[in-house]
């Protein structure tokens, strides 16, 4: 029997059609990026129909190759296009609107799960307070950047996720049981996270940030010492090189001077992280991250790291906006290493 031949459509046909208004602008937009040296003619993939998701594809390609190889994160790069009101275009008498900004921002394609508490834990062992300074460090840093998901930020969500924000569940537990039941009590408590889980999952050095003295200030009698440990003289005495290395990437991180002026406007809960930091492999902190997604999910969330809106009549703005994310860049290929590092 002969074989029927399927219809196919020829290569030269589009395989979606854009207003001549949209293609005009986009192509506006093409041009402003190749203009202020951020994307090349050359860069732009050639199987991408749409100019607009070329663009995008290119400028991820670009700063991917700017930060280099990562082994635990995986930075996704995005844009959008606004109105000269920094809305949405909009379609008027069939034509549509200019685009006047552009919308660049920055979030995690896929976070995973690394556990950091056996490396942790040895270099304090090492130098007393070194692995807690370096946790900091992380903390401190990553949160202008590229924030993670860490041990005092699981004791905060718990609070107001579980405990009505209290310090433990006895408050939430008296609202939902019975005066004196305490078989309902004790069945609620086995269903919920508990303080004493969270307890025996952290040492109490990983809940809390260290406090750094004030000069000029002697340290009172008895005062538990929460003073960070001196990078620069642990990485010049440690002889043990994974532990050198680690110090000397929290030290460079450290160094950078990071703000907050890429931080992106928060509109509901904020998920925005690139790595949950768990002590041991899937222990508690994984089930207070999954809770506060689900409860995200069921209302408005932000999970964007960082936002830049850009005028487009200015490709000196575009430029100069990319010069000041180069110290993103270099953060995020440290926080990466040292994530790596620990959890290794």
């Amino acid at each position: 029997m002969p074989v029927l031949a399927l219809p196919q459509l020829s290569t030269v046909v589009p395989l979606s059609v854009a207003s001549r208004s949209q293609a005009a602008a986009t192509a506006g937009l093409c041009r402003c990026l190749i203009a202020a040296g951020i994307v090349h003619e050359d860069a732009l993939p050639e199987n991408e129909a749409d100019p607009l998701k070329a663009c995008q594809q290119a400028i991820d390609a670009w700063i991917k190759r700017l930060i280099g190889p990562l082994h635990c994160l995986q930075p996704r790069v995005a844009i959008n296009v606004l109105d000269e009101h920094q809305h949405q275009p909009a379609s008027r008498d069939g034509k549509l609107g200019a685009y006047a900004y552009l919308d660049l921002y920055w979030c995690e394609y896929h976070e995973s799960e690394w556990p950091v508490g056996r490396q942790l834990e040895a270099l304090n062992a090492a130098m007393p307070g070194l692995g807690a300074t370096v946790l900091q460090v992380l903390r401190e840093q990553s949160r202008y950047v590229y924030p993670v998901f860490t041990p005092d930020i699981a004791d905060d969500v718990s609070s107001y996720l579980y405990w009505q924000g209290e310090s433990d569940e006895e408050a939430a537990l008296d609202m939902m049981c019975e005066d004196d039941n305490e078989a309902d009590r004790e069945a609620m408590r086995d269903e919920m996270v508990t303080r004493a889980m969270l307890d025996a999952a952290y040492p109490e050095w990983a809940r809390r940030w260290l406090v750094r003295q004030e000069k000029g200030r002697r340290r009172r009698k008895g005062d538990a010492c929460q003073r960070p440990c001196d990078l620069r003289r642990a990485a010049k005495t440690l002889s043990n090189p994974t532990m050198r290395a680690i110090v000397a990437d929290a030290l460079a991180l450290s160094k950078l001077p990071l703000d907050d002026s890429f931080r992106p406007d928060i509109d509901g809960e904020y998920i925005g992280f690139g790595a949950v930091l768990s002590w041991d492999e899937a222990d508690i902190t994984t089930r207070i991250y999954d809770d506060l997604l689900n409860l995200a999910h069921q209302s408005e969330f932000c999970d964007r790291m960082g936002e830049a809106v850009i005028p487009l009549d200015d490709p000196g703005a575009l430029a100069a906006c990319f010069a000041r994310l180069d110290l993103r860049f270099q953060a995020i290929a440290l926080i990466d290493r040292l994530i790596h590092a620990l959890s290794g």
